[in-house]
């Protein structure tokens, strides 16, 4: 690092918690590798984060370096500029273009759901299994629901919309369900793009790609909510704890946040019901000697996430042997046996063809799948 304190200072409130230590610790201490010996860290890793750091500033505006010393409004990041130089004076102009920071965004709809949830009354639960067995958690994984997507048949080869989605999906969890045995615990995996849309104007935030959806936002919101508690409430009829990952998917990333935030409220008081941190795209779920990793896989093809489980969590990597990765987004079956050591899947979907895929040649079975998984000997059966 070759910044002044000053510009040392300037960068903290774009830094994490973490990163502010760093931060701090570096103008009191002024080396890094001091730094990375007090906080006992990789001085590799140390120059990662702090350069992550610079990144962020100046994605917001601040990079003394580049010329960057205008920062960006609250909730919004650096699109672009254009600065006119000359060769005497500088820097005499410079146009600044900024976009919505998503990031902020993301955080204040989970800030929002938190808010509206604070005073829900308690939803009465069942009892659930009082003897049951403990080293089989049943995974329901839940493929691509795209609830509020409507196709027809003239155009697709069968119809779909929200009341034949909340219908199938229900109706399919149910029959999974009393077909299982009573286990201690259950993992409710919905591995992301569980709405078609997630706006009023029934596109993709990300990329703004034109959707055919059913009905008005607000009735496929209910559907939604309906749906996630009839699945919830099912499970804990048979499971003692239902363990729920609820992936961010590029159709539905907005509803994800808040979906998790709102399970939580509505479901915490039980004891029974856990909510999986779905703030990062990776959620690892150790069972003993059994580690899964799921991801919507619209960021991160498959070929990559075998290391980015073997990295990102090591430490239960190395203490396990039998290791799965769940995937969504493709819509077909795919099972890869290139990763020594880690079977990746993607998973069929209930949801019928939407005219694109339809008319892109697009074809695959519609199933759902629940996975018997041992804490001690990895999958035995589904």
């Amino acid at each position: 690092m070759t910044e002044s304190k000053h510009d040392l200072k300037a960068l903290l409130p774009y830094a994490t918690d973490r990163q502010q230590e760093y931060v701090l610790k570096y103008i009191e201490l002024g080396s890094q590798s001091k730094v990375a010996q007090h906080f006992d860290v990789n001085i590799r890793s140390l120059e990662r984060s702090l350069e992550a750091l610079r990144k962020r500033a100046a994605s917001r505006g601040w990079s003394p370096d580049h010329d960057l010393v205008h920062p960006t409004a609250p909730g919004q990041v650096l699109r672009g500029t254009s600065t006119l130089y000359h060769p005497e004076k500088g820097v005499v102009a410079q146009w600044v273009k900024t976009r919505e920071d998503r990031e902020q965004t993301a955080e204040m709809i989970r800030q929002a759901a938190e808010a509206m949830t604070e005073d829900l009354p308690e939803i009465v639960v069942s009892d659930g299994p009082e003897n049951a067995e403990n080293d089989i958690i049943p995974w329901i994984n839940i493929g691509d629901a795209h609830i509020g997507m409507v196709a027809h048949e003239a155009e697709t080869g069968a119809n779909f919309d929200l009341k034949i989605a909340e219908r199938e999906l229900c109706e399919a969890i149910s029959i999974l369900i009393d077909e299982t045995g009573e286990h201690e615990r259950c993992v409710i995996n919905d591995l992301g793009d569980a709405t078609h849309y997630e706006n009023f104007a029934g596109v993709t935030e990300a990329s703004r790609h034109a959707l055919d959806y059913d009905g008005r936002f607000p009735k496929m919101i209910k559907v939604y909510v309906r749906i996630m508690r009839f699945i919830v409430e099912k499970a804990l009829e048979k499971f003692q704890n239902v363990d729920v990952i609820v992936n961010q998917g590029n159709h539905s990333r907005t509803n994800d946040i808040w979906m998790a935030e709102l399970l939580k409220a509505a479901y915490g008081h039980t004891g029974r019901v856990n909510i999986l941190n779905n703030d990062s795209v990776f959620i690892a779920y150790r069972m003993g000697n059994t580690l899964v990793m799921t991801h919507h896989s619209d960021k991160c093809k498959p070929d990559r996430l075998a290391n980015v489980m073997a990295t990102d969590f090591r430490r239960d990597w190395g203490e396990t042997e039998y290791h799965y990765i769940d995937i969504g987004h493709i819509h077909h079956r795919m099972t890869s046996k290139e990763h020594p050591g880690v079977m990746v899947e993607s998973f069929n979907i209930l949801a019928n063809m939407d005219k694109y895929a339809h008319d892109a040649g697009y074809r695959s079975r519609q199933s759902i799948t629940v996975i018997e998984r041992s804490r001690t000997y990895g999958e035995l059966g589904r």
